[in-house]
């Protein structure tokens, strides 16, 4: 009985807590490619891999404090040392970033099982690590790209595209020097969207160097597709007709990158968001009620609400002093009394078990 009430008083609690903190949950991060460094499985060394281990655990860990981007190295200039660093997308921090960069540590090691270095991607981060000294340099191979399923219908877009990333590439390299920026364009009566972004080990000089690779890639590769995507170990472009990103002035919160248009990712959230807060709710009041009905009614079996037994005008009888909880005890000098000393006057009759007196 105690333990039923403590299971619903806990329920109760866990509804409510639900009820108050549900918030919409973060999408999962997109995997986007990896490459193991053109290198085969090797029989690493038990010491490599415990750096490395480290190394990772140790990113994963810094990246809820960060601003998005770290490096570190356990075992440096050393036949076992390993190098690693991660770089969460610009409008990503916190745990939206740790989030990204654990998941990224873990899949490494099993999409490079025993390799010495390796490069892993996912929309929000990219995680590196190598048995060499990586830090602040340009690294423009290998070279990814991902391209959308709508068809360019205007024959201009090609080329504004192209102008508006250039403005891009410039404010991360040169107006801003956070070496990532991201904005929307007018393309007629449409929207484009478009993110650049650097490694934030790199100077601005070898930034735009990277940039600028990346896009000349666009024409050959991605020229005839509204939405596409070029990436490096150490810069990517993005540019596609939904937004996906979230404004830097904003919430940091980042948008679901899988969307297929910002206007209904919104709608679908909210409307998600909307069915469980009232889920949880109707269940909380739910639970309510039968955990007062269980009190009332294990309180009326039980006897905590004391009944009484009118005998005389002046005598009373609690059912707290009973027989197995059934029979009241009633002492002999009261049924004398209410019987005037079993006078034949209040006799009703005979039963099987003796005279019957009313009282």
């Amino acid at each position: 009985m105690a333990t039923t009430k403590l299971t619903l008083i806990s329920t109760l609690k866990f509804l409510i807590f639900m009820t108050l903190f549900t918030k919409p949950i973060a999408q999962s991060p997109n995997y986007v490619g990896d490459d193991c460094q053109n290198s085969t499985e090797q029989s690493l060394t038990t010491t490599y891999k415990s750096n490395l281990k480290k190394v990772l655990s140790l990113l994963s860990s810094d990246a809820i404090v960060s601003k998005g981007y770290n490096h570190t190295s356990i075992g440096a200039n050393t036949v076992d040392g390993v190098y690693g660093l991660y770089d969460c997308r610009g409008d990503v921090t916190g745990s939206f970033c740790q989030f990204c960069v654990s998941t990224a540590a873990s899949d490494i090691l099993q999409h490079c099982p025993n390799r010495p270095s390796a490069v892993i991607w996912y929309n929000f981060c990219i995680l590196r690590y190598s048995n060499h000294n990586f830090f602040a340099k340009l690294t423009t191979t290998p070279s990814w790209h991902i391209l959308g399923s709508k068809n360019i219908n205007n024959p201009q877009e090609v080329e504004k595209g192209e102008d508006n990333m250039q403005s891009l590439i410039k404010e991360a390299t040169m107006e801003s020097g956070k070496l990532y920026a991201m904005g929307e364009f007018n393309l007629s009566d449409e929207k484009r969207y478009g993110l650049v972004q650097c490694s934030r080990d790199l100077s601005e000089n070898e930034c735009n160097q990277c940039l600028e690779a990346m896009l000349d890639k666009v024409p050959k590769c991605c020229g005839t597709k509204i939405g596409w995507q070029v990436l490096a170990p150490s810069c990517l472009i993005k540019y596609d007709d939904f937004i996906f990103y979230q404004l830097i002035s904003q919430t940091s919160s980042p948008l679901h990158d899988s969307a297929k248009q910002g206007g209904s990712s919104s709608k679908s959230n909210t409307l998600i968001i909307t069915i469980v807060v009232v889920l949880v709710v109707a269940l909380a009041l739910m639970s309510l009620c039968i955990y007062f009905l269980w009190r009332r009614y294990h309180s009326n079996k039980d006897g905590l609400m004391s009944k009484t037994i009118t005998i005389s005008h002046h005598v009373d009888i609690h059912r707290e002093n009973s027989l197995h909880g059934d029979l009241p005890i009633v002492p002999l000098n009261w049924i004398r009394q209410s019987t005037n000393n079993f006078s034949e006057l209040c006799k009703l009759g005979e039963g099987g078990f003796g005279p019957v007196y009313k009282v």
